[in-house]
């Protein structure tokens, strides 16, 4: 009897072993590599007078242009590496709230819409029409946004009134 129930314990445990197998495998969180970084691509050449590489990845059919790393203000213009031309997307990414205006000149000028809000870097479409077929360079600029001219509404003109004259 004592055999029998020593048998009956080694199955039920051999069950368990066998059901925890099939269990997906647990792991830490620090076990697992952070993702590898987006492949660098050259798709854009920027002018040597910008002063600094701005990185270029795809994302999707997107060209990002990371702005992340870039400083406080600053200016590039890009021209298309290949004879293809212009990718059919563009992105610029940046943190939100790291610049005041940013403005992009092609065929078309754009003043791009940054946000403030949030703590993960943003990714902001530039529109097609900036790099349509046909343009030959865009240049960006960053920075901090000039304050607005102030115009002080003109007085009316008053009509002059009559003297009256003292006989």
């Amino acid at each position: 009897m004592r055999e029998s129930r020593t048998w009956i314990g080694w199955v039920v445990a051999a069950g368990l072993v066998a059901g925890c197998s099939s269990l997906p495998r647990l792991s830490w969180p620090w076990s697992k590599p952070p993702p590898a970084a987006p492949a660098s691509v050259d798709e854009l050449t920027f002018a040597a007078g910008s002063g600094m590489a701005i990185p270029q990845y795809w994302s999707g059919n997107t060209l990002v242009l990371d702005l992340s790393a870039a400083p406080a203000s600053g200016a590039a213009v890009a021209t298309p590496t290949y004879a293809r031309g212009w990718p059919m997307r563009m992105a610029v990414r940046t943190w939100p709230g790291r610049f005041s205006v940013l403005e992009v000149r092609g065929a078309q000028r754009a003043v791009l819409p940054l946000t403030t809000e949030g703590s993960a870097p943003v990714e902001i479409p530039i529109p097609p029409e900036v790099y349509a077929p046909g343009t030959r360079e865009v240049s960006l600029s960053w920075g901090i946004a000039a304050p607005p001219p102030v115009v002080f509404p003109q007085a009316p003109d008053t009509p002059a009134t009559p003297q009256s004259s003292m006989p």
